[in-house]
């Protein structure tokens, strides 16, 4: 099964072509500003250096929150289009489950989490087990000293933009993944995409929305001035 997988949930823009569980080829760009520009491109570039064709995806994933309001839009935007015009499959995943397979190699719990601002991250929990995942608490908004008080004798490895921002507040009780594997990636996606297609988790193009776990600051901005 070929995989192409789009990730521009948050800084880094990234694009993979999977084939089962192997990994062909991969472009990571680290500007948030120019995702909507650099992602077509990107996925140009991958296919020609891998003489590939788009006729030959099986199934499309992307990440679909939290993340970039924008960002989220744009990776939803482009694989909408290609899985419309090759009458294909979708996989729909949510960023911080993608983020928890960046930690596929190690047993035990990983805490996802992405920068919401404010001094709160998006988060979940999950559990590894010989190369499987499994959610044991649900995408939410936290705090990070209610991470730290709730989850510290987890013994759990964290991954993400959040944990980079906020690593010196964690003490401890907590260990960090290498800096190469903190940020989502597309490679990680195409896992997870691989994992629930075998499952058949598979969607309608139409079907694919964003997750969004609270609103946009345009949005917060717009009821502040009409509550006053």
């Amino acid at each position: 099964m070929k995989i192409l997988a789009i990730d521009t949930s948050s800084f880094p823009a990234s694009v993979a072509i999977t084939e089962d569980d192997l990994l062909l080829g991969e472009y990571i760009i680290r500007n948030q500003r120019k995702h909507s520009q650099n992602i077509m491109v990107m996925t140009e570039c991958l296919f020609d250096s891998l003489e590939m064709d788009i006729s030959e995806i099986d199934v499309f994933a992307v990440t679909v929150g939290p993340g970039s309001f924008t960002g989220l839009r744009i990776g939803i935007s482009s694989v909408r289009a290609f899985a419309q015009a090759m009458k294909k499959k979708v996989v729909a995943v949510n960023t911080l489950e993608a983020l928890a397979y960046n930690t596929l190699q190690r047993n035990g719990i990983v805490i996802p989490m992405l920068d919401a601002r404010r001094d709160e991250v998006f988060t979940a929990l999950y559990e590894i087990n010989n190369g499987t995942v499994a959610e044991i608490a649900p995408p939410c908004v936290m705090t990070i000293d209610e991470i730290c008080d709730k989850y510290k004798d987890k013994k759990a490895i964290l991954v993400g933009d959040g944990a980079i921002i906020h690593r010196g507040e964690f003490g401890d009780s907590f260990a960090f993944a290498p800096m190469n594997l903190m940020e989502t990636r597309a490679s990680s996606l195409a896992m997870a995409a691989y994992a629930k297609a075998k499952k058949n988790d598979l969607c309608h193009y139409n079907e694919v929305e964003p997750m969004y776990l609270r609103k946009s600051q345009a949005e917060r901005e717009y009821e502040g001035r009409n509550n006053k």
